[in-house]
């Protein structure tokens, strides 16, 4: 069994290619770590700088030629990549050119077509691809962009036994800093395997799967909109690349300095001071050896730190210099963003505090002219419009208008208004399948029909479906949808969820948006006009919210949104609406910043201080716990926000903090070890605050914990998931909620909700009726989007909704909100368990 490797680096190009001062000491640094004996341990390490197109095609095939099936085969390319237009990827070589038509001439560059035909014919099945590299020829100062669209990777390179490690994905950014000697991605590949510290089980092995998460978290530390992948397939993932040092005092220390750093988002608390210095003593390590590891460990972080600060300074210089900024400012601003490697949630929240210490000016007060199309009555909504075009979309979303100039006429009985969309199947109003996976061949035709504008078959089949699958919102929707595009003269809102990473989540705020049309649409109307509702994926994923939103203002019909669902996304995305006065009601988002983020900004769910309070209460003045430990995403808005009441809420209550660190997006988070050392720290109480996405490492904690801790949590959990996954480990659970059945037995929503769902619904679908609840409610009065704010704004707006009365404050927040507290219970005489409502 051998191990080879074969480091290309490429710094040096042809004109028209920028150089890559970085790729030959990247090549050095891999070098010294696979030859060094006690780490890489690698027999035969070649190396080839700046090669021409034949020189490093030949040493590519030579290296995967004539192996054993038990030989480790590494190839590591550090350069220029570049995708053609059909998406297939190219390595460049020292002598690749440009043509007359200024692309590349394929004939200099190394296919990676030719490097996955080599590693199929080679007998070997550990084969390791590391590519540091860009993915196109777009570049700006001070850093490389690596990729304008899609390259699949893993078709292109994966095989059986084989793992592909990238720098980062095809629409994002990879870096090679100015001033540094090895790029961003192969730094921590170096120092993942040098140090040890990428051992995460501390087996003794590095594998390859271990590698790249290391890496990959330091990256994302340093440069957020970087995101390095792997592609492994078949056996590859598990593939071991190096030895790590076993009872090393140092890989000891940066192990507990990781755990303390990650513990205290990014610093280290006064128990991690006391703790680490402890742990120098027991190792007799020197103080320089710990400052140097400590600064080693955070330096990423401080380097994301000074980054968010430059570019805080130049946002505020720009912002004295003048109101509103111009276009040019505005490039200027993205351009440095992209420099400074940072995502477009990163600015905005920079942004967001700076924007809301502008003065405000009041609004016109008598028969103003028509308004321009940006004219919004508030000089701070102008000015959050910079955030639109740093944050901007790239995708497109527009419709075919009618012509104005052809005279009206009424619908043929079949036919209805056609739209035409273009957003990757984001976005739909009936001519999309959202909810995957569904194969039944009537929602396909009524899908198809809505597509072709035959409105009448389109109802015919989205009706006969939902009599065999009434529990489907998404089917309701473009039903309705069907009939207001029939009618014609209808209004349009729009509502985004996360189909993509939980649907379950989706479909249960989609329920209550449907319900809400249903309802209005097949009694009263919106002053003889019907309700459409545009669905929206936006995966909780920031980017892609943000993207949706610009969408969405950009289509002057859409009157209003009901959206988003974590605050991870409602965030960043509620500046584009506030920019460009646009209604948006999140029905689910409850961090507190989301709070007088603009006049166009509002919520029917209670901010985290509320849910915080009566948690806290219930577990100390009523159940008696005093030790709380806390456990939380620390990458999640929404649970940062939380944990910061719950410290507050919970001391005020005569209750104590336990000094565990559980954060359950840490890499190498362990449950049992976390309630092991809660309980020997004397812990009586475990509250969960997660994100949606991380509900199954919440339940890994309740098993963990086997209830000797007394269980609480956030809404979140909050889902059918918990109920069937947690069974018997979340018996007792106690969350707060702002809704459920039990507390309001006689509203009308619950019994139409039963009978159109024919099942349960909870507070999700509730809190989004409200939502669309309060938008209808609204269009009544005043159907544009600036006369809907200030509708939604009045102290007399007044709709009894799922939850209650429905009034806004000025902050955008729900007055009044109840609280409720529900617990998990068995139900009797069967292994499944339900919520059921604490009574005060």
């Amino acid at each position: 069994m051998a191990k080879l490797a074969l480091l290309i680096g490429v710094s040096e190009y042809e004109p028209g290619l920028t150089p890559l001062p970085a790729a030959t000491k990247d090549v050095e640094a891999m070098q010294r770590v696979l030859r060094h004996p006690e780490i890489g341990g690698f027999d035969d390490v070649k190396v080839l700088i700046n090669p021409q197109q034949y020189e490093m095609a030949v040493a590519i095939e030579i290296l995967f030629d004539d192996r054993q099936k038990d030989d480790l085969v590494l190839l590591f390319f550090s350069g220029h990549g570049i995708k053609d237009e059909d998406g297939k990827l190219y390595f460049a070589a020292h002598n690749t050119r440009k043509t007359d038509k200024g692309v590349p001439a394929r004939a200099t560059t190394v296919p990676a077509s030719f490097v996955h035909d080599v590693m199929n014919k080679s007998r070997s099945k550990r084969e390791v691809v590391i590519l540091d590299c860009c993915f196109s020829g777009a570049f700006a100062e001070g850093m490389l962009a690596k990729d304008d669209g899609f390259v699949d990777v893993k078709n292109q390179l994966g095989g059986e036994g084989r793992a592909v490690l990238t720098s980062s994905t095809s629409t994002q950014f990879a870096f090679e800093q100015q001033g540094v000697d090895t790029s961003t991605y192969t730094s921590y590949i170096v120092e993942g395997l040098e140090t040890g510290v990428a051992d995460w089980d501390e087996d003794g092995w590095i594998s390859v799967d271990e590698l790249h998460e290391y890496a990959a978290k330091k990256v994302q530390e340093s440069t957020p909109a970087m995101k390095p992948e792997i592609y492994p397939v078949k056996g590859g993932f598990k593939i071991k690349l190096a030895k790590a040092p076993s009872n090393d005092p140092r890989l000891t220390y940066i192990r507990e300095v990781e755990y303390w750093v990650e513990g205290g988002n990014g610093e280290i608390s006064v128990a991690g001071r006391a703790a680490l210095d402890a742990l120098q003593e027991t190792l007799q390590l020197s103080s320089e050896d710990a400052a140097t590891i400590e600064t080693q460990v955070l330096a990423p972080i401080e380097n994301k730190k000074i980054k968010l600060q430059r570019y805080e300074i130049a946002f505020r210089d720009e912002i004295r210099q003048g109101f509103p900024l111009s276009d040019k400012t505005g490039a200027n601003l993205k351009r440095l963003q992209q420099a400074l490697g940072l995502r477009d949630e990163d600015i905005a929240l920079i942004e967001a505090p700076i924007i809301a210490e502008q003065p405000l000016t009041p609004p016109p007060i008598v028969n103003p002219p028509p308004p321009e199309p940006s004219k919004f009555n508030y000089i701070a909504a102008s000015i959050i419009g910079v955030i639109g075009l740093i944050i901007g979309g790239t995708v497109v979303y527009f419709f075919r208008p009618g012509s104005k100039s052809q005279p009206v006429v009424q619908p043929i009985e079949n036919s209805c208004a056609k739209e035409e969309f273009t957003l990757g199947d984001r976005i739909s109003l009936g001519e999309e399948i959202l909810l995957k996976p569904d194969t039944n061949p009537d929602k396909k035709a009524g899908v198809q029909a809505f597509a072709n504008s035959d409105c009448k078959t389109a109802i015919e089949k989205f009706d006969a479906y939902r009599k065999t699958n009434s529990t489907d919102p998404e089917a309701l929707i473009y039903l309705n949808n069907a009939k207001a595009r029939q009618k014609v003269d209808r209004l349009k809102i729009a509502v985004s969820v996360p189909i993509g990473t939980t649907q379950s989540v989706a479909e249960e705020i989609l329920r209550g948006a449907a319900q809400a049309q249903d309802e209005v649409n097949n009694s009263s109307s919106i002053n003889g006009k019907l309700l459409e509702l545009a669905i929206a994926n936006d995966n909780n994923d920031p980017t892609d919210a943000v993207q949706i939103a610009n969408q969405f203002v950009k289509d002057t019909k859409i009157l209003a949104v009901v959206g988003h669902n974590a605050s991870n996304a409602s965030i960043p995305a509620a500046y584009v609406y506030q920019k460009n006065g646009l209604v948006m009601i999140s029905p689910t988002s409850f961090a507190q910043n989301l709070s007088n983020t603009g006049n166009y900004i509002f919520r029917t769910v209670p901010n985290v201080s509320l849910m915080a309070d009566s948690l806290s209460r219930y577990a100390i003045k009523t159940l008696k716990k005093s030790n709380i430990l806390i456990c939380v995403d620390f990458k999640a808005v929404d649970n940062q926000s939380f944990k910061e009441e719950l410290l507050t809420k919970i001391t005020a209550a005569g209750g104590k903090i336990n000094t565990t660190n559980c954060d359950v997006s840490s890499s190498n988070f362990n449950p049992s070890v976390v309630i092991s050392q809660a309980i020997n720290s004397k812990a009586d109480g475990l509250v969960l605050g997660l994100y949606i996405d991380q509900i199954k490492k919440g339940l890994a904690v309740a098993e963990a914990n086997k209830g000797q801790l007394a269980l609480f949590s956030s809404p979140t959990l909050y889902t059918i998931e918990t109920l069937e996954v947690g069974k018997a480990n979340i018996n007792g659970m106690v969350l707060a909620a702002p809704w459920h059945p039990a507390a309001f037995p006689d509203n009308p929503f619950l019994k139409n909700s039963q009978k159109l769902w024919r099942g349960r619904v909870n507070w999700r679908t509730a809190t989004a009726y409200d939502a669309t609840k309060a938008i209808i409610a609204s269009l009544q009065q005043n159907s544009t989007r600036e006369g809907l704010q200030q509708v939604l704004h009045s102290p007399s707006f007044s709709i009894d909704g799922a939850t209650g009365k429905i009034q806004f404050a000025q902050s955008g927040d729900r007055k009044d909100n109840a609280i409720f507290l529900v617990k998990v219970q068995q139900i009797p005489g069967t292994d499944k368990y339900e919520f059921v409502l604490i009574k005060p």
